[in-house]
């Protein structure tokens, strides 16, 4: 159950976009760049990790 305080939900929601970052931050770190080391010209990898770097950025703008 939530407060009726609005400063609440948005503290909440804050801590859930900061999980998802970490969530993504680890794939990003643990499978993505081990993948790109090892096959740098791979062009899924490539796109992968663009996409997810602005993905990063925005739950990172998001959950300050």
């Amino acid at each position: 159950m939530f407060s009726d305080d609005p400063g609440d939900w948005i503290e909440y929601e804050k801590k859930q976009l900061a999980q998802a970052l970490g969530r993504l931050t680890r794939m990003i770190t643990g499978t993505l760049a081990p993948h790109l080391a090892r096959c740098p010209d791979d062009e899924w990898a490539q796109l992968v990790s663009a996409q997810l770097t602005g993905v990063s950025v925005t739950l990172a703008q998001l959950s300050k």
